[in-house]
Order: C-alpha cells, then structure tokens, then sequence
C-alpha cells in the first residue's frame, strides 16, 4: 500500500509540475483564467478615486516590481515581473497572482493568489516524502521535509507579499496618475 501511495504521489507531482510550467506561461501572458485559478490567500480592499477611470481594452503597464494589464470590464490582473540577471533577488516557487475589480464606489477589490501547480507539486513530494521516509521507518527524515517545506513557505509568503505591498502602491500611482481613457 506505502508503494502505491508513494509511486502515485511521484506521478501527480510530476503532472503538477506540467501544469505549473503551463501556468506559468498562461499567467504571464495574462490569460484571464491563469487569474482566476489558484489559492486564495489574501482578499483586501484598497480605496482610491476610480470614478473617472475608464481602461483601454488590453492596455499592459510595467512598473519597477508589478506588470499590469487593464481590461475594458474593469479589471485589472497583475503580478511581480519575472527578472533572470537581477542579482539579490529571490524568486519564490510561490509567485502571488492578483485580479483587482475597479468599483465605482472609489475602491478597487483584490483577490490574491497562489499558483495551483506548485502549490500541488509541493503537497504530492511532501506526501511522496512523508511515505517513503515513513515506510523506511526514519521519522525524523519525514519531519526534516515538512521543517524544509515550512520554511520554504514562510520565506516564500514573506518575500511575495512585500511585493504584494509594492505592487499595490505601484497600482494606486497608475490609477491617479495616467490617463489610460479611451480617446
């Protein structure tokens, strides 16, 4: 049975690894249902004068963190841009992708989340770890896994929300600032 569980925890996260270079790509060409599929970890409210904001159809903005694309139903969907060569930067296995709905009443909703396909990729090794680790009777490896996934997280959680934070504040410079209107 532990050979089973392990052979198809090693399986599924091989295929989830498939989905997350597929997601990967959807996302940063900002297909609309790479948004609308992952985790939700953060739902907030930001207020800032929308009335008079009306998006061009497919307009994509970058800023120094955040790559933005505004829609014509007034969304928006963002995340941090991908650097290869910036030195000092961390790339987390947990990118945050964001859809914000532009409201008339001068506040923008922001919906946050994790990529599926990773998410599944760490939760298959973290079975595949636990089973095998457990089936070879060393409980202390199995732990060492969940201490290493822990921490990869937390460091994860930590490095993209305050990008997260940027991002926002990048939003709100867009939002007043240019004029991205229809002419």
């Amino acid at each position: 049975m532990t050979e089973t569980l392990f052979i198809l925890a090693c399986i599924l996260g091989f295929g989830s690894w498939f989905i997350a270079i597929v997601e990967m790509i959807a996302t940063h060409s900002f297909l609309r249902l790479a948004f609308n599929i992952g985790i939700p970890i953060i739902k907030r409210t930001i207020k800032i004068p929308t009335n008079n904001f009306i998006t061009r159809i497919d307009i994509t903005i970058k800023e120094s963190e955040g790559k933005f694309r505004f829609l014509a139903d007034r969304k928006v969907l963002f995340l941090s841009q991908f650097f290869l060569f910036k030195f000092f930067r961390i790339n987390t296995p947990f990118p945050m992708k964001a859809i914000g709905t532009i409201n008339e009443n001068n506040t923008i909703d922001i919906v946050v989340r994790l990529p599926i396909g990773t998410s599944l990729f760490l939760l298959f090794w973290l079975i595949g770890w636990t089973v095998g680790s457990l089936a070879a009777g060393i409980v202390g490896f199995a732990l060492i896994g969940w201490i290493f996934a822990t921490i990869m997280i937390g460091i994860s959680y930590s490095v993209e929300k305050n990008r997260l934070e940027i991002m926002i504040e990048e939003l709100k410079k867009i939002i007043t600032v240019h004029n991205i209107v229809e002419h």
